[in-house]
Order: structure tokens, then sequence, then C-alpha cells
């Protein structure tokens, strides 16, 4: 399978597959089964199997959906429709008209980012004027729904300083209002640059306006917008993740912030285009793959759109710590979404991350340590009602659930958490494996990695 690395993202899925997973898959059913990757995140371990098994693919996050159907959901239609995609056909002149009304309300910072950027990576040694510089044009940028100061010298954004409030106020009234500019008024100088999130809001727009009644319709959406979110990951001038924006203050990151803005987000967007149709063409899927957007523990309960569905296998792969990854991917939801969502505020300013408010963001009952042992719990249930087998993906010593158990007392976490699985199947079969892992940035450390192969 032709490798795509489709986000930054915190896991390590794609490389322990053909090691580790694979194996166990195929030891609990046998080719051409029905599996549900019940929390699919990338897609990495869907995209793996998707050759020989049938794949259902879920996940809470928007964002995680739209890949799976990218990867997943290819008729042979479809398949065929891929050789012939002009992306430029469907997307240019909707790109063109949105880029050229936003360069227009930008032109001024677009012009003094262009010179800056330029400056910062072609000049060495770099003077401490030329980052001073720099740094007060990232600072200058307007704060979305913030009343505008009308007073500042030298002004780079002053033309869309006053218009900004209103603008957004009206795009949350109605989606069809133009040019679409959720990205750089909430993260430019944030996660990007002003440059790059004028060619982020302009694809998403174009996606947006493909008609309905054209043919592949969908599809075309689906892989565009798994496309752009592939190119936003792989831009962005943070880390691994959008929990926080990157520091300036040390003039080692912010060098490190100006390469990273420029980046070339239409080139991204293009190289993460060509992989994924060469990745679906190159291994044929199999026909019947659905995606599902849904809480795991709803998708497995009672009157679910699952119910229409034989599942063999359940494969999870659950949130492993407290951290709710839909704070540290909500820039890639809030794009899926494009609704311009109430951002969090700490008293009256807003957060760094620019984060959507709290009661908008998916919580997983994985993440809580007071819920996380009666969600393993329901998950069994749910698959033991369904006839399924289940295999997990967990931590033994870095695992919510099994650090709970260690505090209180238990020697043998695992042996704890295959004892909870015996009360639902009549075999738990528990496999390890070491794993070098970075968690979100941290320097690699070994932890154990768990499979727990469970039948009925």
């Amino acid at each position: 399978m032709t490798p795509l690395r489709t986000l930054w993202y915190m896991g390590a899925k794609t490389r322990l597959c053909e090691e580790f997973i694979d194996g166990a898959v195929r030891d609990l059913v046998s080719p051409g089964a029905t599996i549900l990757d019940a929390c699919s995140g990338t897609g990495a371990v869907g995209r793996w199997f998707a050759g020989d098994y049938r794949v259902l693919a879920n996940d809470a996050q928007e964002f995680s959906s739209v890949i799976a159907r990218a990867h997943l959901e290819v008729s042979e239609d479809w398949a065929r429709a891929l050789d012939r995609l002009e992306p430029e056909s469907d997307l240019a002149e909707a790109r063109g008209r949105n880029a050229d009304a936003l360069e227009s309300l930008y032109a001024e910072s677009l012009t003094r980012e262009a010179e800056l950027l330029d400056q910062l990576l072609t000049t060495d040694p770099i003077e401490g004027a030329l980052l001073t510089e720099y740094r007060r044009f990232c600072s200058l940028v307007p704060v979305p729904f913030q009343s505008p100061q009308n007073d500042l010298q030298d002004d780079p954004y002053a033309t869309i300083r006053p218009l900004l409030p209103e603008f957004l106020s009206e795009r949350r009234r109605t989606s069809e209002s133009t040019p679409a500019m959720m990205c750089v008024a909430y993260w430019g100088q944030v996660y990007f640059g002003i440059k790059q999130a004028i060619a982020i809001d302009s694809i998403r727009q174009a996606i947006i306006e493909i008609p309905a009644e054209s043919e592949f319709s969908q599809e075309k959406k689906s892989i565009y917008l798994a496309a752009l979110l592939h190119a936003v990951s792989v831009s962005t001038s943070g880390t691994s993740h959008f929990a926080q924006p990157r520091s300036v203050e040390k003039d080692k990151e912010l060098v490190a912030v100006a390469k990273r803005r420029s980046i070339d987000i239409e080139e991204q967007f293009e190289l993460a285009l060509d992989a994924i149709r060469r990745e679906v063409l190159e291994r044929p899927r199999l026909s019947g793959n659905r995606v599902f957007c849904s809480d795991v523990l709803e998708l497995l309960g009672e009157d679910s759109p699952l119910d229409t569905e034989k599942v063999d296998l359940v494969y999870l792969d659950p949130p492993y710590t407290s951290d709710n990854y839909s704070r540290f991917y909500h820039v890639l939801e809030t794009l899926a979404r494009y609704d311009y969502p109430e951002l969090q505020c700490r008293g009256e300013e807003l957060t760094k991350g620019r984060y959507p408010i709290r009661e908008t963001r998916f919580t997983s009952d994985f993440c809580s340590g007071s819920q996380v042992e009666e969600a393993f719990r329901k998950v069994a249930k749910g698959c033991v009602s369904r006839g399924a087998s289940l295999l997990i993906s967990y931590s033994g010593d870095t695992g919510l659930l099994t650090k709970k158990w260690t505090r209180e007392g238990h020697s043998q976490p695992v042996s704890q958490m295959r004892d909870l699985l015996l009360e639902y199947f009549n075999t738990v079969e528990v496999r390890e494996q070491k794993l070098m892992h970075s968690g979100q940035g941290d320097t690699n450390k070994a932890v154990q990695e768990l499979l727990l192969l469970c039948e009925v």
C-alpha cells in the first residue's frame, strides 16, 4: 500500500498495523469478514485492511469521518471516475473568487508578510530588528469579535480591522455569506500565515460550492476535504497538534514559525489529493464500506445505524489518556464543519488556542477516570449483543484505566483488564509489544502496547 500519513496525529497505529494488529485481526476473522473500526482517527487501520475486509469506520469527530469516507467509501464507478478527476475544473473558479475578495481586504498585510518572510528566510545572520518587526506584524492581527482599534500607527491590517466584527457576525447568521474567511479571521497569525489562511478558506469555500446535483458530488467533497485537512495538518506553524499555537518569544521559535508559514497550502493540497487517489486505485477496496460519525458507545448501543449491519469484529482503539482529542484537533474539526463557532474565553480574552466553547467539543468517556471502566463495559456488552468479536488496542502502563487500577493498589492491571472482559467473552487473549511513543511531542519513551483478543 502506498504510505500516506494522513495527518500529524497522536497515535502509532500506522506503524503497528503490519507487525502487530494484522496478525491479531486475521486470527479472529478471515478475509471477507466485516470489521468495525470503532474509533477510526486518521483511518490508518481501516485503510490497512480495506483490501481484504469490508470495513465500517466510525469516529465522533467529523474530520476523522471525512478522511475515512475519502479512503473507504469507494464504489467501482467512483474508482473509475478518480482517473478523470479534475480538481481545477471543480474548484478553481470558486477558489479564485474567494481568494480575490480576501486578498483585497488583506492586501497590505499580504505584501508585508511576503516581504518579511522572504527576509527572514534569506538573511544570515538575521538582525534583531527584523525579528522584532515580524513579531509586531503578527501581534497586530485583528482579534475576532473584538472591538477594533482605530489609532494604530502603520497598521498593515487597516482595511479589514473595522470591518471584521460585522463580517463575522453576518457569517454566523447565514452560511451563505462570502467571502469565506473563518480561517484567516480565527487563526491567521495563530496557526497559519495570512496567505496560508486565505488559501485554506478559499479551497474550503470551493468545496462547499460543488453543486449537489453534479455527478459524484459527495465523493468529490469528501476527497477534496480530506486532502485539505492533510494540507492544513502538515502546514500548521504549531507543533503536531492544535492545542496551543507555537510561542514566538524566542528567536529560534520565531524563525521556525516563519519557515512553516512559507509552506504552500495549494501545493500540499495537490500532493495529498494525488496520494489519496493513488492509494485507492493501487489497492481496490471491497464493496459496501460505510462510515459513521457517532460516539462509539451510542453506535454500539440500541437503535443505532449499525442495526442494519452484521459486524464480525469490532476494533477499538480508544483514547488512552484524559486528554480529549477534540481540543488537540479543534482546527481540523472546525474546518470540517465550517460553522464560525463561538470561541472560548478566559475572562474577557479569547484563549491562545482559539478553541470553540467547551459545550460544542466532544468529550469521551474513555478520557474520564470515573467513566472509563464503564465505557469498556458498554463496548463489551454492545459487541456481545451483536455477536461480534472484539479487538482492543490499549496501553498497559500509560492507559487511563490501567493507571487508575495501579493507583488503587492492583498489582497487575493488565490481568485486571482481562478479567473485566472475561465477564462478557468466553476467551480473552492478551498480546504485548513495546513501542517507542512520543505522546504530545515529548521525548520518545518505551510504552507497553496491548492487544486484547476477545471472542464470544
